[in-house]
């Protein structure tokens, strides 16, 4: 973060650029857009800036922040099955990336509540209109992701692209790739 603020010549240290980092996903995750994240971002680092530069900023960081998906994602969208994002980042985020524009987004900016707590992943089994077992959840933590998934029934699959999470419960299934996720179906 501190080189992609540092080409936008804004004046801050290395100390509240770390502090920034840390709260970066509450930062998206309480934002309704990028002017609102930019202005927690300069909130956040402290300083003050013009509205002109401030809009400048907003343009700059969502340019330069804007989330890519990972190419075997390609694998998941092309599955048949009815999908939905349940995400700490708020849905402009989501709406930012033209691929997801099919899915059902939930957020903390529309369920009002945030993973892990259960009336995240209930909520998205309400507006689906699924029940627990018709459901798989992929996601890339324990905490936030499979083991609330799996508290109220849902089949959970942790990605772990890097292989560095250990699991103690061999009953947890995990995949490096969305491309082994077919087998799982």
């Amino acid at each position: 973060m501190l080189d992609k603020l540092g080409d936008f010549n804004l004046p801050v240290d290395r100390e509240k650029i770390a502090k920034l980092e840390e709260s970066l996903r509450e930062l998206f995750s309480e934002a309704v857009s990028w002017e609102d994240f930019t202005n927690k971002v300069i909130q956040k680092l402290g300083i003050v800036l013009e509205k002109d530069r401030r809009e400048e900023l907003a343009v700059f960081l969502e340019k330069k922040l804007s989330c890519k998906l990972f190419g075997d994602a390609q694998d998941v969208l092309e599955l048949p099955q009815k999908k939905a994002i349940l995400t700490l980042s708020s849905k402009f985020v989501i709406d930012s990336i033209p691929e997801l524009r099919h899915f059902e987004v939930f957020s903390p900016d529309i369920n009002g509540v945030k993973k892990p707590d259960l009336k995240a992943f209930l909520a998205v089994l309400e507006k689906m209109k699924v029940d627990p077992e018709e459901v798989v959840m992929v996601g890339d933590g324990l905490k936030n992701d499979i083991l609330p998934a799996i508290a109220i029934g849902i089949k959970a699959i942790l990605i772990d692209r890097e292989n560095k999470i250990k699991l103690d419960d061999p009953s947890i299934i995990k995949i490096t790739s969305l491309k082994e996720l077919k087998r799982y179906l």
